[in-house]
């Protein structure tokens, strides 16, 4: 299933180390399947991290279709790469290039590169890194991470399904 990626900014006062007010924008991305769902989302993600008002300043879905994560704790910054996939038309014979966009974890540039290299390590299609530029995304809100894959009350998982079904029949 391909992610919607929503792209929400939120406005709120931060208190500086100093303690100091001051107001911020911060920028945040987040999978859901629709504006309002997005919206949601974000709303249910920054009452765990702002205390006070916040209000979201803007909410729109991004052309990201892929991120890549890291286990590295160091890699604490978003990038975001342009990479065209390249393709022969059958007909004409010319070269054709079709752009993804992926968000990747890294700590600086050349380790974004380096992770979004290993990501597509698996693409038996010809492609090019067009670009890789730093973003201002404070956090990335997927739908599962692999820190957290726990089954929803309601459902049950597949292996406990079958077993049961097996003892039925």
């Amino acid at each position: 299933m391909t992610a919607n990626w929503f792209e929400a900014k939120v406005k709120y006062i931060k208190v500086n180390e100093d303690g100091r007010e001051r107001k911020v924008t911060e920028s945040y991305l987040l999978d859901a399947m629709s504006y309002t769902e997005a919206e949601s989302r974000i709303m249910k993600e920054m009452e765990s991290v702002i205390k006070g008002e916040y209000y979201i300043n803007g909410l729109k879905k991004s052309n990201i279709t892929e991120l890549v994560e890291s286990n590295d704790e160091n890699d604490d910054r978003w990038y975001k790469a342009k990479i065209a996939i390249i393709d022969a038309d059958e007909v004409s014979g010319k070269e054709k290039s079709s752009h993804q966009y992926y968000l990747v974890a890294a700590a600086n540039f050349n380790k974004a590169l380096e992770n979004l290299e290993k990501s597509l390590s698996t693409f038996v299609v010809p492609y090019e890194v067009v670009s890789i530029t730093d973003t201002q995304f404070m956090d990335v809100f997927p739908y599962f991470s692999d820190e957290n894959e726990e089954v929803p009350s309601n459902l049950k998982p597949l292996s406990e399904w079958e077993e049961e079904n097996r003892e039925d029949a």
